[in-house]
């Protein structure tokens, strides 16, 4: 299977790969490479893999896997399905070609908590240091991840993108007192927000895991728009968080969903109409950022249809094309998502024309 990536200026992005490990990581360096790159530029692994798999295993293989002057930070997570090829493990990647000037070391491997390099931070999915219950770890993992900002240079107020993924059932009774202990350390606007269920509890038990992307310039904290349309669906309570942030050219747009602007499901199953009404409220936010040149990146996180990818349902061939498009997008499949009913989850990284490239420089390609 080809690997789709995407550059803009000094940003690379790729699908998730498929195949063995070696095999993966090889795809990721050769698009890299492609683009102009080197192995050093690596900045953040997102690694899908199906539960049940032995993750310190993994890891170790991951680490013998990398290749040679790469040190990235690494994202975990366990799933139903991964991958639009529905392997055992779909690994996603982020590189940056700029110098890398600051890092916070992780737990003597070959991976970090989290690294800087030009404007772009990225902060590998971390847990809280010990089993608190949900409300508590959340908490606890905030503050770990507030000093490994502080390691870099920046803080809760450059961060652009955070992606939690936790291990409750999906209802708001379990979500909420979790949710809110994460907020309480942003201020309003925030960050674009990405949350999922996991089908199992985490390794050693932990029920939270967050990855944090950060821009910030050297002389400071860079300027950021945001975009909430009218009418677009809200949270069951008042968050910090944004649908859409703009950033020194780039636009970010949170995972997008069929719900309305009281948090009920629109197309209640219908995995087929949800997919299209997010991919629709994904075009509406990044319109309100400014003028978008190329959508770079999409996550694309559903429930499992019935028959998997294989089916042939409208959903299964509209998610494979999704997966297969020209459009870099990582494609994962959960037993279930945050909301009764609820289907999929779409987010999206989008260059926008007018913004720090005059004449942005974008280019795709599938090796």
């Amino acid at each position: 299977m080809t690997l789709c990536s995407t550059r803009a200026e000094d940003l690379i992005l790729t699908a998730g790969a498929s195949g063995a490990l070696p095999d993966q990581m090889a795809q990721i360096a050769a698009a890299i490479a492609h683009h102009g790159g080197a192995n050093s530029d690596l900045c953040l692994l997102r690694v899908f893999y199906r539960h049940g798999q032995d993750e310190a295993a993994l890891r170790a293989a991951l680490a013998e896997a990398l290749p040679p002057g790469a040190a990235p930070a690494l994202t975990m997570v366990p799933v139903a399905h991964a991958g639009a090829a529905d392997g055992a493990v779909s690994i996603e990647a982020a590189a940056v070609m700029s110098p890398l000037s600051a890092l916070r070391p992780g737990a003597g491997d070959r991976f970090v908590l989290g690294l800087r390099k030009g404007r772009f931070m990225f902060l590998g999915g971390q847990t809280a240091p010990a089993n608190l219950g949900l409300p508590a770890e959340s908490t606890a993992l905030m503050q770990e991840l507030g000093r490994t900002l502080a390691a870099l240079g920046a803080d809760f107020g450059d961060v652009v993108r955070m992606n939690r993924w936790y291990h409750a059932p999906g209802t708001k009774a379990e979500w909420e007192p979790s949710a809110r202990a994460t907020a309480a350390f942003y201020t309003e606007p925030g960050p674009i927000a990405t949350a999922l269920c996991l089908p199992v509890p985490l390794p050693l038990g932990r029920l939270i895991q967050i990855e944090l992307m950060a821009m910030r310039g050297a002389d400071g904290p860079l300027p950021k728009t945001h975009s909430w349309p009218d009418g677009l669906w809200d949270w069951p309570i008042h968050l910090p968080y944004k649908h859409g942030l703009a950033c020194d050219g780039l636009g970010f747009v949170g995972g997008q969903v069929s719900l309305d602007a009281d948090a009920q499901v629109i197309d209640p199953d219908d995995l087929d109409a949800q997919i299209r009404r997010s991919l629709a409220n994904i075009d509406k936010v990044a319109w309100g950022l400014g003028q978008p040149a190329r959508t770079l990146h999409l996550g694309c996180y559903y429930e499992t249809p019935p028959g998997g990818l294989a089916g042939a349902a409208a959903a299964a061939a509209r998610l494979r094309a999704l997966g297969t498009g020209a459009v870099p997008c990582a494609l994962v499949g959960f037993g279930a998502l945050s909301y009764p009913e609820m289907r999929v989850e779409i987010e999206a990284i989008v260059a926008l024309e007018g913004g720090r490239w005059p004449g942005l420089k974008v280019a795709t390609e599938r090796l």
